[in-house]
């Protein structure tokens, strides 16, 4: 996609948010690469854990569109489930947003990202369904590019469609919706040749993105 097309379409999404677009301040260059593998992985791991009298699952590897299935048949296996962990990326912001409705119905799960770990993209959106939410301060969170599509140009109403149930999730999650206006207006001042960017533990606090500190 060419730097004036992805111009274009920030354009387009600030009036459909009618929100101000506040800065993002990128944290120093090399802060943005996880130190933990596995993030990338192309199969998606749901491990669970037992930890005491509840059970920990981690959600690690590429998000897909098998996810919201996978997960309401291992919370129905799982029930005492309490925590998830994360260390996961994906493109299908879609599907990762069908799979935080279901986890948010579920109940009142603890969400975590712990050391060294990557939350980035559709990740990010699935972790939004935690009802306690944590980053360490050396793990990667960031909402990425969402408005291009994995291997294609998203046309002006994709990017339209995509945006507006973005921020109806975040709404339904009890997160600002600055978090997407915020991480459009950082990504638009930046040049094509910019380091990885990823949000900075005050900026997650001030979206409530986590809105609880270890």
């Amino acid at each position: 996609m060419s730097r004036i097309m992805k111009t274009g379409k920030r354009r387009l999404l600030a009036p459909l948010l009618a929100l101000p677009l506040l800065a993002a301040t990128p944290p120093s260059a090399g802060d943005c690469r996880p130190t933990r593998s596995g993030w990338d992985a192309p199969a998606l791991r749901l491990d669970v854990q037992r930890s005491g009298r509840s059970e920990i699952l981690l959600i690690e590897g590429r998000i897909g569109p098998e996810l919201p299935r996978r997960l309401e048949a291992v919370l129905a296996e799982h029930p005492e489930i309490g925590t998830i962990r994360f260390n996961a990326s994906g493109d299908d912001r879609a599907s990762a947003m069908v799979a935080g409705l279901v986890l948010r119905a579920a109940g009142n799960f603890e969400a975590h990202v712990p050391a060294g770990a990557n939350c980035t993209d559709a990740c990010a959106l699935l972790f939004l369904s935690g009802r306690i939410r944590s980053v360490d301060p050396t793990a990667v969170f960031d909402m990425g590019e969402f408005y291009q599509a994995p291997r294609v140009s998203a046309g002006n109403a994709d990017v339209a469609r995509q945006s507006i149930d973005i921020s109806d999730y975040l709404i339904r999650m009890g997160v600002s919706r600055r978090l997407l206006t915020g991480t459009l207006d950082r990504d638009a001042v930046l040049p094509a040749e910019a380091p990885r960017q990823c949000l900075t533990p005050a900026e997650l606090g001030s979206y409530n993105v986590a809105n609880w500190n270890e």
